[in-house]
C-alpha cells in the first residue's frame, strides 16, 4: 500500500521510540492503528457507495434499454397485424376481381348463346 521497506520501518520505528518513549509507546501505536482502522472503514464505506451509484446507474440504464425493447416488440406486432390486414384485404380484392371476371365471362357467353339462338 505505501511501499515501507524493512529500512524505512525500522527508521520510523526508532524516531517513534525516540519522540514518544518507551511508556507511551503502546498507547500511540494502539491510537495509531485505530485511526488506521477508522479510515480503512471510511474508505470501504465511500467505495461501497460509489459502487451502489454506479449499480443503480445501470440499473436505470437497464430499464431503459428495456422499455425500448418492450416498445420496438409493440410496434413490430402491431406492425405485423397491419401486415396480415393488408394481405387479407388484397386476398379479397383479388377474390372479388376473379369473380367480376367470371361473371362477365358467363354474361358473355348466355350473349353469346342467346345471339346464336336468336340466329337459328
Amino acid at each position: 500500500m505505501l511501499d515501507i521497506g524493512f529500512p524505512e520501518f525500522l527508521l520510523i520505528s526508532f524516531v517513534l521510540l525516540i519522540v514518544v518513549g518507551p511508556k507511551d509507546l503502546p498507547k500511540v501505536l494502539r491510537s495509531i492503528t485505530s485511526f488506521i482502522r477508522k479510515i480503512k472503514s471510511m474508505a470501504s464505506q465511500f467505495h461501497s457507495g460509489i459502487d451502489d451509484l454506479a449499480n443503480e446507474a445501470e440499473i436505470s440504464e437497464l430499464r431503459k434499454e428495456v422499455n425500448k425493447i418492450d416498445r420496438k416488440t409493440l410496434i413490430d406486432d402491431n406492425v405485423d397485424e397491419i401486415k396480415k390486414l393488408e394481405d387479407d384485404i388484397n386476398v379479397k380484392s383479388i377474390n372479388n376481381k376473379i369473380d367480376d371476371m367470371k361473371n362477365l365471362n358467363s354474361t358473355k357467353r348466355d350473349k353469346k348463346s342467346n345471339s346464336k339462338i336468336k340466329n337459328l
